[in-house]
């Protein structure tokens, strides 16, 4: 069974005023996006990046990294 559905997902980081958040995202080509974006809670501006993946376990390391980096800068895990 899959551990990545194939519709739109949600993992978030809060630090202070700041967030930090992952969407998975499924494209017409039958693969999934992991769209990262982050900015200032309550703030109209913020900044996002597209990787592109190919299988699960490339959506898995991204995510690792992620999780590795966010912890190091003082975010945390909200959902």
């Amino acid at each position: 069974m899959s551990q990545i559905p194939s519709f739109l997902t949600l993992v978030l980081w809060i630090k202070e005023n700041r967030y930090y958040k992952i969407i998975f995202q499924p494209t017409l080509f039958g693969t999934m996006d992991v769209v990262c974006t982050w900015g200032r809670i309550g703030g109209n501006l913020g900044n996002y990046k597209v990787i592109s993946s190919k299988d699960e376990q490339d959506i898995a390391s991204i995510v690792d990294d992620v999780k590795k980096r966010r912890k190091q800068r003082g975010y945390r895990l909200c959902s």
